[in-house]
């Protein structure tokens, strides 16, 4: 091999020997940047990891609090719950707490609308005072006797005090069912007697209570014999009086007297109710008044306070105010109310308007065809006019002129 041809080589030889140091260099520094590259992104992901991590915990911290504070909030509302509640229990007016007195008369009547009048009797206001010891009993005896008897009201008298109108008891309990709230306040020597209620009339869901009358005791000289025998007429010999001769038999006396006046002032409301939704219904305020001798209202109205747009059974009313009337000694206007009475019977529009009536013979046709009801109330009015006495020359040719109607 020539000498130029060993230069050749060793020349070659040395290139690469150059070329693969550099090469290997280059390695080396690529190697280098791509291990710094590597950190640098490797601490870039734990930076962001970390950036992560604290997000995380922060969402983490907010959401336990938010947790507690949810927690506590619920505790605080149970607690509040459980606390209205019990003060709902404690001073709700039925003390078996609410839908009690719901689901008791559904045991009477699953229809509800098919009960008669419900009465609620709470506990009286005002305090207690040795002179109306017995009072409520007294008043509840006194309810039962004279309407619960003959079917005319339920009467629910395990209640509380109520401050009527009461919106858990009205939604839980009452809701749809006509009702009357007989409220008693007694002060020293007065009881107030208010009345309220609940679908007593169309369109009115609750009524709030009014005091309609004040009865007031009377003193011991009050009692004679006279007035005690008054008081005593009519009524079952159980429940009769006795002159009282001591201070607790004038204490009961002026209760039991009491207590009919709270049934006169109930049996009038009851008598009205009826009055607007049930024909031929004969009212039993009459009887319940005469029950308190001279201690009854001297004015209380003629017609029981209904006018007679809102009476279902006009004729049959206007009979018994003729009745009402003839026993306060006016017989000229008793016999005016009878004639209207027929002439309602002949046609129903005389209900709005005043005379001309019809003929006679018309309304002795109307009286010949109207119901037993009718022609016995009309009978009744007639002899309680005739016990009046006609006080004028007019008003006997009308009576005269009245009983050839009824004898037609």
């Amino acid at each position: 091999m020539a000498l130029a041809d060993l230069f050749t080589i060793g020349l070659g030889s040395a290139a690469q020997a150059v070329a693969s140091l550099f090469n290997t260099q280059q390695q080396i520094k690529a190697s280098r940047i791509a291990r710094a590259e590597q950190r640098t992104f490797e601490t870039a992901q734990a930076d962001r990891r970390f950036q992560r991590e604290l997000v995380v915990e922060a969402m983490r911290t907010l959401r336990q609090e938010e947790l507690a504070e949810l927690e506590a909030r619920l505790r605080r509302e149970g607690a509040l719950a459980a606390l209205r509640d019990r003060t709902t229990f404690d001073t709700y007016p039925i003390e078996e707490g609410p839908g009690h007195l719901r689901g008791s008369l559904e045991l009477i009547a699953p229809d509800l609308s098919a009960l008669p009048l419900l009465v609620l009797l709470p506990r009286a206001h005002g305090t207690t005072e040795p002179q109306w010891n017995g009072l409520r009993h007294a008043i509840v005896d006194a309810l039962r006797r004279q309407l619960v008897a003959d079917g005319l009201v339920l009467l629910y008298d395990a209640m509380r005090t109520l401050s009527w109108p009461h919106a858990g008891l009205y939604w839980n309990d009452l809701y749809g069912i006509p009702t009357l709230v007989v409220q008693t306040t007694f002060f020293q020597d007065k009881l107030d007697i208010g009345l309220g209620g609940c679908h007593l009339s169309p369109g009115a869901a609750a009524e709030p209570i009014r005091n309609v009358y004040r009865h007031r005791l009377v003193g011991p000289e009050f009692w004679t014999p006279e007035i005690v025998a008054e008081l005593n007429a009519g009524v079952p010999a159980s429940h009769q009086f006795v002159v009282p001769r001591s201070d607790a038999g004038r204490v009961q006396v002026n209760v039991d007297v009491a207590a009919r006046a709270v049934s006169a002032v109930v049996t009038a409301a009851v008598d009205a109710y009826y009055l607007g939704s049930r024909g031929g219904y004969r009212a039993r305020f009459d009887e319940a008044v005469a029950l308190l001798g001279r201690a009854a209202p001297p004015d209380w109205p003629i017609d029981l306070g209904v006018p007679l747009a809102q009476v279902a059974d006009p004729a049959f009313h206007l009979l018994q105010v003729a009745s009402r009337q003839s026993r306060r000694g006016d017989p000229a206007g008793a016999l005016a109310t009878v004639r209207h009475a027929l002439a309602v019977l002949a046609h129903p529009d005389y209900a709005m308007i005043g005379p001309p009536f019809p003929p006679d013979d018309q309304l002795a046709v109307a009286l010949a065809e109207a119901g037993l009801g009718y022609r016995e109330e009309f009978g009744v009015a007639m002899a309680s006019i005739r016990t009046a006495g006609a006080d004028d020359q007019a008003s006997g040719r009308d009576l005269a002129a009245l009983e050839a109607i009824g004898d037609a």
